[in-house]
């Protein structure tokens, strides 16, 4: 307790390691988690060693490579832990690229087969502040001052930097920059996990004041050619860095039906995952998530009782932790 106290007094903690150091999954050597875990002010021993609690355990890789201080004071016992706040979401199902109408064929492109296949991108997003969005193509991420900061193999691979008022629903769409994907060679169109290079970025970060400075919202995308010679665009992850800390976000699978029940009834004869009710007792209101695999299907009494009667997911038998 005293450590604790003493560290929340002296501010965030310095973490110096040398440049070439990388944390990385599966580590080197010794283990890259420890035997619990702490959630709600309770501990929790892990039935899963080595198993990381929200996800796949490569997902960790997408969060940096070096460790950082967690900025934040550990909340007194039964205060509720500080709710962050996601400024900006980026929809990630709205994502495409739209192929430019006038095509253009170089000299001698023709005569070899090549045609150049330039798009544009669009995505729908929504902001409770003012935001400046840029999007960067074949970029490694490096942190400065716990912002993150996107660097492309070449200037000319990424957008100009598009600014945008508060408000939800709203289009990205800039005409005036496309990206020709043709010059591009089959490998750089996929994430390589060794040479941390990211065929997509785009970055999305809070353009108004200095209270949520380096506040930001990254979606990670892949590119994919299809038989015909043309592409699409595939999310591949999306984070939130707030106050220096990068959070990987995760799907909640079910949570949309939770909302959505009131709208439209539900025949019996349908599956019980499309209903907003726990999916053993089919009364009360779903509002447990399973992990790893984040099932929103169980009320918190079959929950509670669940967790010593069985040991997997009752939607897709994963075992559960």
């Amino acid at each position: 307790m005293g450590a604790l106290a003493s560290r929340q007094n002296i501010g965030v903690e310095e973490v110096d390691i040398p440049s070439n150091s990388v944390y990385r999954y599966p580590p080197k050597s010794g283990s890259y988690f420890a035997n619990h875990f702490i959630m709600g002010g309770e501990k929790f021993d892990s039935t899963h060693p080595e198993g990381y609690l929200f996800g796949e355990n490569t997902d960790l890789n997408f969060l940096g490579s070096r460790p950082v201080a967690f900025p934040y004071a550990a909340p007194p016992p039964q205060e509720p832990v500080k709710t962050l706040r996601s400024l900006i979401n980026i929809r990630k199902d709205t994502l495409r690229l739209v192929k430019c109408t006038e095509e253009m064929t170089l000299p001698g492109e023709e005569a070899a087969g090549k045609t150049r296949a330039s798009y544009n991108v669009e995505f729908t997003f929504d902001a409770d502040t003012q935001v400046a969005i840029t999007i960067y193509y074949q970029a490694i991420e490096e942190f400065h001052n716990g912002v993150p900061v996107y660097l492309p193999q070449d200037s000319s691979l990424q957008s100009e930097t598009v600014h945008f008022k508060r408000g939800v629903s709203q289009q990205f769409c800039l005409s005036s920059h496309t990206v020709n994907l043709s010059e591009w060679d089959d490998e750089e169109l996929l994430f390589d996990v060794d040479k941390e290079i990211f065929p997509m970025v785009v970055q999305a970060v809070v353009d108004e004041g200095e209270e949520h400075l380096g506040h930001s919202h990254i979606l990670l995308a892949t590119f994919e050619k299809h038989m015909d010679g043309s592409y699409c665009v595939k999310p591949l992850k999306q984070k939130q860095v707030v106050d220096g800390v990068s959070y990987l976000l995760q799907e909640i699978y079910g949570i949309e039906n939770k909302y959505n029940s009131q709208e439209s009834k539900v025949s019996d004869d349908e599956i019980s995952d499309n209903s907003a009710e726990c999916v053993v007792c089919l009364s009360d209101v779903r509002d447990t998530l399973i992990l790893p695999c984040r099932h929103l299907c169980l009320c918190n009494a079959c929950a509670d009782t669940l967790r010593y009667q069985a040991n997997c997911c009752p939607i897709c038998r994963l075992p559960f932790r």
